[in-house]
This record gives C-alpha cells, sequence and structure tokens, in this order.
C-alpha cells in the first residue's frame, strides 16, 4: 500500500486590530507595507493560493492553489482580516477546501482553530469551552461543513482540553511527538513508555476519553525531524530534498508520513517556500511514492491500533510544541525566548496573567449578576456569540437576541446586553498566546493584549460593573520591562491604552475634519472607527480661506447598536489648521438657533471671534488635527502634501525646461551638470514617466511617448526613483492583461506588447503575477487566445504548455 503524506501547514498572526475602531493601524516594523498582516499576505498567503510550477527555463507552467494540497488551518481572526480586505485570497482558501473534498473522499483540507489563539489548558473550563465552539462555529459558517479536527494553538494540551475535543465530536487531533508518554495495543494492559520524541510518527493513535465512556479521537504525531528541518534547517530550498526527506520517513510498514509546522513557513520565513511545496506536491510526491491525502481521509482506511497516553507536563499543566518546559512559556520565566538579548528576563509572564485572571474573574459574576433579566443563559449566549463577529453579524442581531433573551427587551435593553458580550470577548481576546510568546512586556504582542484588558476595564464601567482597576495595576506592577526605562507593566498597560483609546466623540470629530480634508462620495450613511454614522442637517461652505460646517451626527456603535448625537460645528483655515467643536445633540430647535448664530458669523467676524462663537455654541468639547484617527491620514497626506508636492514639482519642471537645453548639450560633449541640476532634471523625467503611465491607463494605452522618456532618462544617465513608477507599471500591466482577455483588439495587444518592452527599457523589478494568473486562468478555462495574445502572455513569463490546457503539463523541473 502506497504511504500517505499529510503536509500541515498552521496559518495564523495574532489580531493586530485597535479593540476600539476594529482596525489594523502602521506598524512601522512591517515597512514597506503598512502592517504585518499585509506584509505577511504578500508574502505567504497569496503566493500560496497561486503558486506556481516553472519549466528548466524559470517559465510559469501551472498556477496552483497549495491549499488544496496542504492539510491547513487558519486563526479565525486572520481569516475575518482577509475576508475583508483581501478577498481574492480568502475565495482560494474556501475553494481549496472544496476542491480538496471531492477529491478525498468529502474530507476538506481545512481543519478549525481554537478562536483566540489561547492555550487551552491554561484557560478555565468555561474559557475553553468557548475558545472551542467559537472556532468550530466559525469554520462551519466559512466552509460550510463540520469541522474534523481542530488545531489546539502551539499544539498545548491535557487531558481536559482532549476531553473537551471529544466531547464537541472532534475526530482527530494533531500534536508533536514530545507530547507523547507512552503507548500501548488497543486491549492491552501494557503501557511502553516513548522515548524523547521517539514515538513512531507513522501510525495514528487513540487518546480515550477519561470519564471511562470509551469516548475518543485520533492523534497524529507530526513527524519532528521533517518538521526541523522545514522551520530552522532550509529544506524548503529543494522541492526534491523536501520530498526525499518524506520519503526516507516512509519505512516499510509506514502507512502515513505527517509533518506539521507554521504555514508561514512556505513564502514568509523562507521565500519561494510556496514553490517548493507546490512542485513537492504536484510532482515530486507522485516520484517518491507518496500519496498526498489529508488525515480525515486517511482515517476512512486506517484507524488508529494503539493507545496513546500524554505527558502531563510540570505540575500537571500539559505541554507544548514550542516549550521544553511543559506550558512556562506562558506562565513565567522558564528560559525560553525569541532570541532575548544578554541578561534579559521574562519573569513579567507570571504577573502579566495574574493581572488577566483577576480581572475575568472579576467579571464573570458581575457578568452573571447584569445579565439577569436580559439573557436566559449569560453562558450560552456567549458561546454562540461568535455568530455575529465578521461580516453581516449586525445583521443577525435581532435573530440572536430573540433566541437567548429572557424577555422582550427594550433598545436600551438590547444595547446593555450585546455589551455584556462585548466585555467577555475582549476578555477572551487578552488571552491571545502571543502576548507571552517574546522577549519583553512592551513588545507589540503583549502591548496588544493589554489594550483588550483596557477593553475589558472601559466596557465594565460603561454597564456600571467597576472593574477592579486598582488590584489589576497593583500586579501589573510586579512585572518589570527589560528596557532602560525598567517601566513596570502598569506604567506600559496605562500609556498603551491612554494612546489607544477612542471616544465616540472623538469619532465624531475624525468624521467631521475628515470631511474638511476630503469630503466623502456618499454623504448620508458611512462607517468609520467601529460606527456607522449618518450626517444630518448638514451645511458647508466656504468665505475667502476659511471654510465652516455645522452639522447633527448621529453615530451607531456596530458591535451593540449604542448611539450618540452630536451637534458638532468645525472649521478649517488654510493647511493643517483645523478645529471641531462638539456636544450630546440637544434637540432640533436648540441645534438651528446655534447654528443660525455661528453661520450669521461667518463672513464679517474675525477669526478668533468665529472660535469663541463656536466654541460657545458647540462646546464645551474642542478637537484639532490630532483628532484625526489613522484611518484619515491618508486623507490628511493626499491633501496637504500632494498640494506642497505638485508646487515643488512644478517649480522643479519650469527649471528644467528652462535650462533642458543647455544641460543636454553640455552632457553631450562630456560635461556633467552639478547635483542640484541633475536632481531637478531626475524629478521632472520620473513625474513624467510616472504621470505618462497614468495617463495612458484611462486613455489609449500607447506608450511610445512613456519609452522616449525612458530612453531619454537612460541617454543623460538620470536616475529615476522606481518605486512609484513599478507600483504604476504593475497596475497598468494587470490591467493590460485583463483587456487581452475581455477585449482581445488589436489597440489592447498592441499597447500590451509596447508596455512590456516599456518595462524592459525602464529595468523594473516588476511583479507580473497578476498578469499571469489572468491570462492564465482564461486559457485554462478554454478560451481561444490569438497568437498575439499568445505572444504577450509568453512575454509575461508564462511557458507555451500552460497556454494548451488540453495537453497535460511536462513538468520539466523545480
Amino acid at each position: 500500500m502506497t504511504t500517505a503524506l499529510v503536509i500541515h501547514g498552521h496559518f495564523y498572526q495574532p489580531p493586530r486590530e485597535n479593540p476600539w475602531t476594529e482596525l489594523v493601524e502602521r506598524e512601522p516594523g512591517a515597512s514597506p507595507f503598512h502592517d504585518w498582516n499585509e506584509r505577511i499576505h504578500d508574502e505567504c498567503y497569496r503566493p500560496n493560493a497561486f503558486a506556481r510550477i516553472s519549466d528548466a527555463h524559470g517559465r510559469v507552467e501551472r498556477v496552483v492553489n497549495n491549499y488544496s494540497r496542504l492539510s491547513f488551518n487558519f486563526g479565525p481572526t486572520l481569516l475575518n482580516w482577509l475576508e475583508r480586505f483581501r478577498p481574492e485570497t480568502y475565495a482560494r482558501i474556501l475553494e481549496a477546501d472544496r476542491t480538496s473534498a471531492s477529491r478525498h473522499g468529502g474530507h476538506g483540507n481545512a481543519i478549525a482553530q481554537g478562536y483566540h489563539h489561547a492555550i487551552l489548558p491554561l484557560c478555565n473550563e468555561r474559557d475553553r469551552r468557548t475558545q472551542v465552539r467559537w472556532g468550530l462555529a466559525d469554520f462551519r459558517r466559512r466552509f460550510r461543513r463540520e469541522a474534523e479536527s481542530l488545531w489546539l494553538p502551539e499544539t498545548a494540551c491535557d487531558d481536559s482540553t482532549l476531553d473537551a475535543l471529544i466531547e464537541e465530536g472532534l475526530r482527530y487531533v494533531i500534536l508533536s511527538p514530545f507530547q507523547a508518554e507512552a503507548v500501548r495495543p488497543a486491549g492491552s494492559d501494557q503501557w511502553r513508555p516513548v522515548h524523547e520524541g521517539g514515538i513512531d510518527t507513522t501510525v495514528p493513535y487513540r487518546y480515550t476519553h477519561a470519564d471511562g465512556s470509551g469516548r475518543a479521537l485520533a492523534v497524529f504525531f507530526y513527524d519532528g525531524r521533517i518538521a526541523r528541518g522545514i522551520a530552522f534547517e532550509g529544506l524548503l530550498a529543494s522541492s526534491q530534498g523536501l520530498l526525499s526527506a518524506c520519503a526516507r520517513a516512509a519505512h516499510a510498514g509506514a502507512q502515513v508520513v505527517s509533518v506539521a509546522t507554521d504555514g508561514e513557513s512556505y513564502g514568509h520565513h523562507f521565500r519561494w517556500g510556496d514553490r517548493s511545496v507546490a512542485y513537492g506536491l504536484e510532482v515530486e510526491a507522485v516520484r517518491h511514492g507518496l500519496r498526498v491525502t489529508n488525515f480525515g481521509e486517511f482515517l476512512d482506511a486506517c484507524e488508529p491500533a494503539q493507545e496513546v497516553r500524554l505527558k502531563a507536563g510540570p505540575g500537571g499543566e500539559g505541554t507544548a510544541w514550542s516549550c521544553a518546559h511543559g506550558l512556562g512559556r506562558w506562565t513565567r520565566d522558564c528560559g525560553c525566548n525569541a532570541s532575548a538579548p544578554e541578561g534579559w528576563n521574562q519573569r513579567w509572564r507570571g504577573p502579566l496573567r495574574a493581572a488577566f485572571d483577576l480581572l475575568r474573574d472579576d467579571l464573570a459574576p458581575k457578568y452573571e449578576d447584569a445579565c439577569g433579566g436580559l439573557l436566559a443563559d449569560p453562558w450560552a449566549a456567549r458561546d454562540e456569540y461568535v455568530e455575529l463577529l465578521g461580516p453581516g453579524g449586525a445583521a443577525r442581531r435581532e435573530d440572536f437576541l430573540l433566541r437567548h433573551a429572557a424577555r422582550p427587551l427594550s433598545e436600551a435593553g438590547k444595547v446593555r446586553a450585546l455589551t455584556l458580550l462585548e466585555a467577555q470577548r475582549a476578555a477572551l481576546t487578552m488571552y491571545t498566546s502571543c502576548g507571552w510568546f517574546f522577549n519583553d512586556i512592551s513588545g507589540i504582542e503583549t502591548a496588544q493584549t493589554l489594550r483588550y484588558a483596557g477593553r475589558v476595564m472601559e466596557r465594565m464601567e460603561s454597564l456600571g460593573l467597576a472593574p477592579p482597576v486598582s488590584d489589576f495595576l497593583g500586579i501589573l506592577s510586579e512585572a518589570r520591562s527589560n528596557l532602560l526605562d525598567g517601566a513596570s507593566g502598569a506604567d506600559i498597560f496605562l500609556r498603551t491604552v491612554e494612546h489607544t483609546r477612542i471616544t465616540p466623540q472623538r469619532v465624531a470629530a475624525h468624521v467631521a475634519i475628515r470631511n474638511l480634508i476630503e469630503p466623502e462620495e456618499h454623504e448620508e450613511e458611512c462607517e468609520s472607527a467601529g460606527y456607522s454614522y449618518r450626517k444630518l442637517d448638514f451645511r458647508k461652505q466656504r468665505h475667502g480661506r476659511v471654510a465652516l460646517q455645522t452639522m447633527r451626527l448621529s453615530l451607531e456603535e456596530d458591535a451593540t447598536g449604542r448611539r450618540h448625537e452630536f451637534a458638532l460645528a468645525a472649521m478649517h483655515f488654510g493647511e493643517v489648521d483645523y478645529y471641531c467643536a462638539l456636544r450630546p445633540f440637544g434637540g432640533a430647535c436648540d441645534f438651528e438657533e446655534a447654528a443660525g448664530r455661528l453661520w450669521s458669523q461667518l463672513r464679517t467676524a474675525s477669526l478668533p471671534a468665529l472660535l469663541r462663537v463656536a466654541q460657545a455654541e458647540f462646546g464645551p468639547e474642542e478637537f484639532g488635527l490630532e483628532a484625526l484617527l489613522p484611518q484619515g491620514h491618508g486623507h490628511l497626506s493626499r491633501s496637504v502634501f500632494g498640494r506642497l508636492i505638485t508646487r515643488f514639482m512644478e517649480e522643479y519642471e519650469h527649471l528644467y525646461e528652462e535650462n533642458r537645453r543647455v544641460i543636454e548639450r553640455l552632457q553631450e560633449i562630456g560635461f556633467h551638470p552639478p547635483r542640484e541640476l541633475r536632481l531637478a532634471a531626475e524629478l521632472t523625467v520620473g513625474l513624467r514617466l510616472e504621470r505618462e503611465l497614468r495617463g495612458q491607463r484611462a486613455g489609449a494605452c500607447d506608450y511610445r511617448a512613456a519609452t522616449e522618456i525612458a530612453r531619454d532618462a537612460a541617454r543623460f544617465g538620470y536616475r529615476i526613483d522606481r518605486t512609484t513608477v513599478t507600483r504604476v507599471f504593475e497596475e497598468t500591466l494587470t490591467e493590460a492583461a485583463r483587456l487581452v482577455v475581455v477585449q482581445p483588439g488589436p489597440e489592447n495587444l498592441r499597447s500590451a506588447r509596447a508596455l512590456i518592452r516599456l518595462g524592459r527599457e525602464l529595468g523594473l523589478d516588476a511583479n507580473l503575477e497578476r498578469g499571469q494568473e489572468i491570462i492564465y486562468e482564461a486559457a485554462q478555462s478554454g478560451e481561444p487566445l490569438s497568437e498575439e495574445a499568445r505572444e504577450f502572455a509568453l512575454a509575461l513569463g508564462l511557458a507555451p504548455v500552460a497556454l494548451a490546457p488540453s495537453e497535460p503539463a511536462l513538468l520539466l523541473s523545480e
């Protein structure tokens, strides 16, 4: 019987959203990307959805979906982000599960994950149950089927955790070989101890529930040597090397070769890892006599013949794949860290967990009491609250409340019930494992968990539940940072929450100021920072250099339905001088009178007088440009910096044109112009090239002028900043490929070929993948390609065999 091969990828990133806005803010460490989600998506998640298999000449023969060959799980919070911001990749992930299910007897490649990536053995019984049920419910919503397994974050487990999975009806679990303690044949009373990591990983095992009911699930232990080779020893450098290692593990009698690693190994940690695993699973596996499958299909033919007992870990706490000290990495200074500088310690881990446990345990009875008369079963409601998370949650809110309410609820009752559930959501999220994994309590991952703790406290305050602030800070003060300032955990918490917390008033001021910077297309109903809002009684006018607007702004928090209504006035005095005053809306008559008094002053009053009237009529709260939320910074940059850049570039162009003949003539006879003049020339040429590319995208797609600009730049040795030009070129090329498919006329084909020539002349290191995918998909769907379109496809880097779907691909090399 052919040995089965299952390679599992655990794809996960910690939640990065600001708990007040549900938006990811800029993370400088991920530069040049906005944040780490974007960067790792670009380096890993998308490449695996559109992985390349190339021929001996480096031409693309096939574009494959690695997720249809890999066993995989995605963290639910990461899937939320992909669904919202990268729907193309998200759709490929769902498609891969459907494809694999049809290939493997109804068993899809995807499995679920504990929702917030909390260390489940360290959760109390109630939280562990919710984390598991949320993970399973989220999986069910996305993949439209029941999960057969659930990835245990960090493979952290103990008997109670596995018992919980059995109780939820799961079929198997994946663990590290170092977590096994002993094995025995089914029905035997004699346990055989397993030496450190020495369990046979080529067969499945049976783990039986501790209650004596006989209920059980299968346990697959991954091959530690191969996993280590992928993660740390460069095994992804060659798909032949990867599959040779798998073939060596398939000794005589081996039923399955099981491999499990972080999915980010395939492209983020190791560039081109996505291509190595693609070729390995699509081609090399068969050559090495291995059958690619998933654990669900495998179990249909090979039920476990042996039982396994797991290590209890120090003090019975459990074990995990990333800590040699049980679960010390998430509870104490066990020695595990992420290459911490010499002299650093992680003694802060204990106080951090103790402070969170205090907050959770303080909230629990207050939550129960506050839910009395609102929710029939507060904890059952929490277990199902996950259905309101993600896109479309607000539309499911009424049905959820009908099922869980203890009685018909007023609007205020509904808001209170949902706010209580949101407090619980934040309390669950603060246990995300990454908060303890790294080196210092000031790190971004730990700061993120502290932000969720701050959100719990704010929710409790809004509900009148008196959070244990003093005791919480007292415990956190025992944690000390390794950095020079030696800040305590309490200091870091207060600083982090202060810089993160967003009030409804600030959201309102942000909306007003952003509207002065760059008016929105849809003036009536919009969304911002976790709120939906409506602008009513809106009036805006400019007089001289002053722009004034007044409005009644209605905010509704997306998560709870809580409403806020403000009367506000905002002004722009030019450049970066903005002002906003607001107060709670006090009624239509009051608003109309206040607005009338302010508008009557616009044409005659001095600026100080106008400000005094605005403050008197719409205060007391006042905001300036600092009220702008991060999501509005791009609008400000486009407005302010855009105008400045335009003025600068106009000057440079003027200097360049005025002196162009002199500069070029002197260069032709061997003179080198001063750096200042070269700079003017290079900036101008680069701007004109970018402008020409952008202009042609909306016009005739004639790149002769752009080509001439590029040739002039090369002739005079001008160095053009290629960053923006490359991005515009990639966007233009993608559009050209789309036009070649949907409107394959002579003009579009000629323009597409000219664009390829332009890219070569510019020497751009452009990403051609999206263009390749468009042509490849058209060819594979049976669309006939003209000879000119084929030439364009070949110029994009596609192999001839990729354009002939009726012919099997002849795969020559990696």
